[in-house]
């Protein structure tokens, strides 16, 4: 400013100088107004590099008497709108994808919660499966057992053996039987079983014993040529020991128990007609596991034999527990004791007698 003024005074005095002197001074006074005039226009151009290089320092007085003050207001308004509009569209651009992002986030959250739903809801199926399953299994284990532990103790445990009886020892016995003991007859031909007799008829049970000798449809087994009721044939024969084996026709007929109650009464009639004669009761034996029927089969036969066994120890009489030695370790019939394994499956074959016949001689003597 101090310059601007400068130059003012400065002219003013030429021109007074010029108004005084005349002509030499007017000449005078354009060479001095020249001069002035190019050193404003220096000075001025310097003020506005000046100005235009101070943005902060010059007040809203002072821009206003220059040209280049105003033009740098409009452009400082019009890059301050330029700068607002686009930090306005950025804003705007950031507010959108911060939505956008948000949003995928949002989208993001409800897939993983819709993932972890339905995961869980998996997890829970396949968990309540594998629970179910275990617990099927744990029930059906938990059934089966019971009837392994009932069926392990229905099964005698095996008598032990003793010293072997020569053959002659049965030269004084008698075998009541049905078809199976049929069979130990053919084979003790050979004298196995020394001079034993022999009354078996296939068919033979405990209960049909106790039909009339000439009622229809029985099955008495044959003396010399003649049939005899069981209990009278043994009182012929008057033998001093007695082996029973019967009731396999009994068991799929009259069930268990009903076979129990048989084997009662026609022991009791055998005692009573030989009062002398020691008399064994022989376990009924198992058959193949391929063979086994619904109402006859080894868990019915082993369930028989463990009801007789103590019935023949309240009445004196010797139990023999032939099954334990035809048993294959799961209560089935040995396939090579087997003489019909396409048949019934429970009759014997000439190595299943003769385990037979050894298992009497090491267990008479007891």
């Amino acid at each position: 400013m101090r310059k601007y003024l400068a130059v003012i005074l400065a002219s003013m005095l030429c021109l007074s100088l010029c108004a005084c002197t005349g002509g030499t001074a007017s000449e005078g006074v354009s060479e001095s107004s020249a001069i002035s005039e190019s050193a404003s226009k220096t000075e001025i151009s310097g003020s506005k590099e000046e100005v235009s290089k101070s943005e902060s320092s010059v007040s809203g007085s002072e821009v206003s008497t220059s040209e280049g003050s105003v033009s740098g207001e409009e452009a400082s308004k019009s890059e301050s709108s330029v700068s607002g509009a686009e930090v306005s569209k950025n804003e705007s651009s950031g507010a959108e994808a911060s939505k956008s992002e948000s949003s995928a986030e949002e989208s993001l959250e409800e897939s993983s919660a819709e993932s972890f739903v339905e995961s869980s809801e998996e997890s829970s199926e396949v968990s309540l499966e594998e629970s179910s399953e275990e617990s099927i299994e744990e029930s059906s284990t938990e059934e089966s057992a019971p009837q392994e532990s009932s069926r392990e103790q229905s099964r005698p445990q095996p008598q032990p053996a003793g010293a072997p009886v020569d053959s002659s020892w049965f030269d004084d016995a008698l075998f009541i039987g049905d078809s199976v003991t049929l069979k130990l007859s053919y084979y003790s031909d050979y004298g196995s079983l020394g001079n034993a007799e022999f009354l078996c008829a296939g068919s033979l049970g405990y209960n049909n014993a106790q039909m009339g000798l000439y009622e229809s449809g029985n099955v008495h087994p044959e003396y010399r040529g003649e049939k005899v009721l069981v209990d009278e044939g043994a009182a012929i024969i008057n033998p001093a020991k007695i082996f029973i084996m019967l009731g396999m026709n009994d068991i799929g007929l009259y069930g268990v128990d009903g076979a129990v109650e048989g084997m009662k009464v026609i022991t009791d009639r055998i005692a009573s007609k030989c009062p002398n004669a020691v008399i064994y009761v022989q376990s009924v034996t198992p058959m193949l596991e391929n063979m086994q029927l619904s109402d006859l089969n080894n868990r019915t036969i082993a369930e028989f034999n463990s009801k007789i066994q103590p019935i023949c120890e309240q009445r004196g009489y010797k139990y023999l527990d032939i099954a334990s030695a035809m048993d294959d370790g799961r209560g089935n019939l040995v396939y090579e004791y087997c003489g019909d394994p396409t048949a019934m499956g429970l009759h014997f074959s000439d190595k299943g007698c003769e385990v037979w016949v050894d298992y009497l001689k090491t267990h008479v003597g007891q």
